[in-house]
């Protein structure tokens, strides 16, 4: 997982937000094959979606590529719980890593934070590949 954590941070030096380097590293580690377009996408969701501080990038990140690894294409492809159960499953793990799903909580002093942007980018990065692998979702 140190190559993940080294990977995570030099997309984060490169520029790149949250979601974008969680993406962009699982991409590279698991050979997703996101085509660009998934990843111009995923460029508005850093600071809690577009800066507002909601959802945070690296949770909102894993959640799609989840989504490009369990997701439908049509409802009778899947169910909606077939498609949403590991989503759930590995947000409650980020949940009980961290404790808030909120970027603007993440980051805040009064609850503990700020928490390293860069530390929760490699974390999540690598517990997802972690979860991945163990699930064989990839």
């Amino acid at each position: 997982m140190e190559k993940v954590r080294e990977l995570a941070a030099q997309y984060q030096q490169a520029g790149n937000n949250c979601a974008e380097t969680v993406v962009k590293v699982c991409n590279d580690c698991l050979d997703l094959k996101l085509p660009p377009e998934t990843l111009r996408m995923v460029s508005v969701l850093g600071g809690g979606v577009a800066g507002s501080g909601c959802l945070c990038g690296a949770l909102n990140g894993a959640c799609l590529v989840l989504g490009c690894l369990v997701g439908r294409t049509t409802p009778e492809e899947k169910t909606k719980a077939e498609v949403n159960q590991p989503v759930r499953e590995f947000q409650k793990i980020w949940l009980d890593r961290f404790h808030a799903t909120c970027c603007r909580v993440l980051k805040s002093p009064a609850n503990g934070g700020p928490v390293s942007c860069g530390d929760l980018m490699a974390d999540t990065s690598a517990m997802l590949i972690d979860f991945i692998r163990e699930k064989k979702l990839a």
